[in-house]
């Protein structure tokens, strides 16, 4: 394992396999004991990167700060994924020996989750996303995914949820649940490989289970990787 600093950023990187790698976007430090563990049984480096201005490097444009008074959104994730591509990623895969050719994954929680799917619509810096909670009820975030044209993806999505995260005492968190199943549906409709299951408990609980279940999904070897039919039968089930 290595820790390094690039700006206000901390990587804390395994690197098991030069073939692919998941970046996760975390807004907390504390995964180290998970990802020496975790690199090895799915397969794949990892870089956990942490220290990000969470409300505004990962938000997509400017919006109104939630909770009510809350500061506003400053809408930065266009330099933040610039950052990433030009000096995270180089600089990453340069010490930990990862191939040009490799496979690359974004993992994100939250705000971050948000950015996943944003990033991933509009560029192919990346080849999969897995998406913890996202906060699709970012305002217009809906909106915008349906106006933008999909593109062909030859990787997967992966999205979870909380199922008490629509009870939130925010009242603009409530949607997320069924903004997720409206997004999810709509990238499956229109060819996205993609899965989204409702766990138990609020936003943030869980975190090592739901990281398990994310990468056991996307790199521990099923037998069967989830078809469009099966995430749509899983999301008729949720709604």
């Amino acid at each position: 394992m290595m820790t390094f600093s690039i700006r206000n950023l901390k990587i804390t990187a395994v690197g098991a396999y030069a073939s692919r790698i998941c970046y996760i976007l975390y807004p907390f430090d504390g995964l180290h004991d998970w990802i020496e563990g975790a690199a090895g049984e799915y397969g794949v480096s990892i870089a956990v990167v942490t220290g990000i201005d969470w409300d505004n490097a990962l938000t997509p444009w400017k919006a109104k700060g939630v909770p009510a008074g809350s500061p506003d959104f400053a809408g930065e994730a266009p330099e933040f994924l610039r950052l990433l591509r030009e000096e995270v990623m180089p600089q990453t895969e340069r010490r930990l020996g990862i191939e040009a050719d490799a496979e690359r994954t974004i993992a994100g929680d939250s705000l971050s989750g948000l950015f996943a799917l944003w990033q991933w619509l509009g560029c192919g810096l990346f080849d999969n996303i897995i998406s913890l909670s996202g906060s699709f009820w970012y305002e217009g975030f809906v909106e915008w995914v349906k106006s933008v044209s999909i593109p062909q993806k030859k990787g997967r999505a992966y999205f979870l949820l909380g199922n008490r995260e629509a009870q939130a005492k925010v009242p603009q968190f409530r949607s997320v649940q069924t903004d997720t199943v409206e997004i999810v549906k709509y990238l499956a409709a229109h060819g996205i490989r993609d899965f989204f299951e409702i766990v138990p408990g609020n936003h943030y609980q869980n975190a090592i289970p739901r990281l398990d279940r994310a990468f056991g999904w996307m790199f521990g070897g099923q037998s069967k990787t989830p078809s469009n039919e099966a995430s749509s039968a899983l999301l008729s089930e949720s709604t």
